[in-house]
């Protein structure tokens, strides 16, 4: 293998995992984002789920009788 060919793969080899470093980070990144939005959701739900329904006289769009009834 001559000398040039050797270099080449090195800086390849180089390149490369720098590469795959920046991968990895964001792909850390995204993962403690999408961890944060599974949080945010359950603190969603639990507060849509802690809301009274009944007796506010407040009717959701599923509850309503359209305007031809």
């Amino acid at each position: 293998m001559s000398q040039e060919r050797f270099i080449e793969l090195e800086s390849r080899l180089s390149f490369q995992e720098h590469s795959i470093e920046e991968l990895n980070d964001l792909v850390a990144v995204q993962q403690k984002q999408l961890y944060d939005l599974e949080e945010f959701c359950k603190l969603l739900l639990k507060k849509i789920n802690a809301q009274p329904s009944a007796g506010t006289g407040v009717t959701s769009a599923v509850e309503e009788k359209p305007p031809h009834y």
